[in-house]
């Protein structure tokens, strides 16, 4: 209640002004010191849960790329031949090639190698494309190619060729992500001792 004695409109005497509340330092400190943490919490949480759904972005375009290629992959030697005379002295270098030399079941020369960060496939004709998205990097391609030599070129054993491709794939969706995955596919020929 206030009690004050007013002698005019313009001053105002004896004034008191009973309980007048307000919050001390140490309450604003305390609430300010409250508010800072909770912020901090809730700005964590919705930075973990960004960083989750960038890795799990990644990694969803590391195996949609890596089932794409091997499945692809797998088609086009499943369906051709290893050619072995684009290989230096008719030899498949040992363990093994960067690069697989094909020829398709209608005749055509096909070329997959690693170019950079991408893996690329030349159909014939010097014109290459890639065989991976932009949203991954070829880190690595290898192909284990047994036989070594052709084994119908005449004389020794003959065996159904086969490759094994090894892919690792690397997330290319943000500087931070490093996701990185190994794809590995063992595939036999069709072509087959005579």
């Amino acid at each position: 209640m206030n009690h004050c004695n007013i002698e005019n409109s313009m001053k105002i005497k004896n004034c008191k002004i009973e309980n007048l509340q307000g919050f001390t330092l140490i309450e604003a400190v305390v609430a300010t010191s409250l508010f800072a943490i909770a912020m901090t919490s809730i700005v964590g949480i919705y930075l973990s849960v960004q960083r989750l759904n960038q890795t799990s972005a990644a990694m969803q375009a590391l195996q949609q790329n890596g089932r794409f290629i091997l499945e692809d992959l797998t088609k086009t030697i499943r369906n051709g031949q290893i050619d072995y005379a684009r290989y230096p002295s008719q030899t498949v270098p040992q363990p093994y090639t960067g690069e697989l030399y094909l020829i398709d079941n209608d005749g055509s020369f096909i070329r997959i190698f690693r170019q950079g960060d991408e893996l690329r496939i030349d159909k014939g004709g010097g014109v290459t494309s890639a065989f991976s998205g932009r949203e991954v990097k070829v880190l690595d391609f290898r192909v284990y190619i047994w036989p070594s030599r052709n084994p119908f070129g005449g004389g020794g054993a003959q065996e159904q060729p086969t490759a094994t491709v090894f892919l690792n794939l690397q997330a290319n969706i943000g500087p931070r992500i490093t996701t990185r995955i190994p794809f590995q596919t063992t595939v036999a020929t069709r072509q087959y001792p005579e």
